[in-house]
């Protein structure tokens, strides 16, 4: 799975799918009640490789899906799982029809299904609290904010649990440590705040004083600027809105908070290369020798982790902080890839056992991230990576996964691009920001009108 894809869907909402596994989280199927006479529980998988494979920039091998199954085989011996696998693919031919015709079909009892909360809502998944609720063994390794981020309306009530996490993407600051030492700035905190990336990355912008270079402060990747935003914007204070009990979302992108968040944003493009409203990753040089950007928002796992496990050299060079954070301690996009289970599910019990051992067994955690560089989510999910816990900032990258904002339920939705397009037309000079949030605020409530 790609940073570009990832970015393409709902935020966290990569419902993953999987069968038959162990009874209490993170366990094998030892002391439970399934076995493999009953039906085998189908699980959907999308984006995973076929076969094994070698990573075209770092080297390393990565895993094909048969290596996940045959590790859950030997932790469940009692349980059968047939997993169906397919690629992204892209309109007619891509997940999203396939999923749909599946679940109407009853063709899987578990999925790995973009935007799960909008399945909830029709009713075709399960609440996973009545599982737990039957459940003497569970754990809940992921922590209750975890948890109850994940929450969302359905018909029978306003707060299901639909999925569980089962690994996430990760969004962090950059900064380059060789630029904070040639212009003499202090290096970037742990947790930046608001203020502080504003006066340095102008104090690092110009002729660089040691190589004579031009040096920028600041990044950001204009096709995906509304992450970046949605960040800026909660550690100013923001909030979007809320979905009400009878499931119906209330947004307001034209508020005092909002407009102060983006007329900084405009603000601080003045200190990124000219061409990062065009881009849609990293700048030009970003892990060389031959970067020029001291601070990098937003920077994702796919673009950095697997580059530093391969290049030692560069771990001191280019470090990472929190994302902004807000008066609550949380900030960043929130990018976890659940695990939900179809209402139509003809054997559950199997296919929670399955469930929890995809969403937090070691094996399953390693899995995710040798195929796919995605983090775990469980407490303590840093032994089955211990590539990451190496780096000088895994702690970090970790802690970070667990303190992102909540999930968006408009992530996928019309809101998204009507405020991501008129950020856009903001950061280009074509609107003010007033003007930017006053039409996004319009083409949202024409959408939330229809719902």
């Amino acid at each position: 799975m790609t940073p570009s894809l990832l970015r393409t869907l709902p935020v966290g909402l990569l419902v993953v799918g999987l069968a038959a596994c162990g009874t209490g989280a993170g366990t094998g199927s030892e002391g439970g009640d399934a076995d493999k006479s009953g039906p085998p529980v189908k699980v959907l998988m999308i984006g995973y490789p076929d076969e094994d494979g070698i990573d075209a920039v770092t080297g390393a091998k990565t895993p094909g899906i048969g290596q996940l199954q045959a590790a859950f085989d030997k932790a469940n011996p009692t349980i059968k799982m047939e997993i169906v696998s397919i690629p992204w693919g892209e309109g007619a031919t891509g997940y999203a029809p396939k999923t749909e015709a599946m679940i109407k079909a009853n063709e899987a009892c578990l999925y790995e299904m973009p935007a799960a909360p909008a399945y909830g809502k029709r009713g075709l998944l399960v609440n996973l609290d009545t599982m737990i609720a039957k459940d003497p063994t569970f754990k809940n390794l992921w922590g209750d904010a975890a948890l109850e981020s994940a929450r969302s309306w359905g018909p029978d009530n306003p707060k299901n649990l639909f999925y569980i996490p089962n690994n996430a993407g990760v969004r962090v600051i950059h900064w380059d440590t060789k630029l904070f030492k040639d212009w003499g700035v202090e290096p970037l905190s742990a947790k930046p705040t608001i203020q502080e990336i504003e006066t340095k990355a102008a104090q690092m912008t110009g002729k660089n004083p040691v190589t004579g270079e031009q040096n920028y402060g600041y990044w950001y990747q204009g096709k995906y600027a509304v992450w970046q935003f949605m960040a800026i914007a909660h550690a100013m204070g923001a909030h979007w809105g809320a979905e009400t009990a009878e499931g119906k979302l209330e947004i307001n992108w034209d508020s005092p908070e909002y407009l102060q968040a983006m007329e900084w944003f405009v603000k601080m493009s003045a200190y990124a290369p000219k061409g990062a409203l065009a881009t849609e990753g990293m700048p030009q040089g970003f892990l060389t020798d031959k970067n020029v950007v001291a601070i990098i928002p937003e920077g994702e796992n796919g673009y950095f982790i697997p580059q530093l496990i391969a290049q030692p050299q560069m771990r001191e060079r280019f470090r990472s902080s929190y994302n902004l954070k807000g008066a609550d301690g949380l900030g960043g996009l929130n990018s976890v890839s659940p695990l939900a289970m179809a209402a139509s599910c003809p054997n559950k019990e199997q296919a929670w056992t399955v469930l929890k051992w995809m969403a937090s067994s070691p094996e399953a955690q390693a899995y995710y991230f040798n195929t796919s560089g995605r983090l775990p989510v469980v407490e303590g999910g840093e032994k089955s990576v211990p590539q990451v816990a190496e780096l000088p900032d895994g702690a970090i990258v970790f802690d970070q996964v667990r303190t992102t904002d909540a999930v968006y339920p408009w992530a996928a939705e019309q809101p998204r691009f009507a405020l991501q397009a008129q950020l856009e037309a903001a950061l280009a000079g074509k609107v003010t920001a007033k003007q930017a949030l006053e039409q996004a605020q319009k083409e949202t409530d024409d959408w939330l009108s229809k719902q």
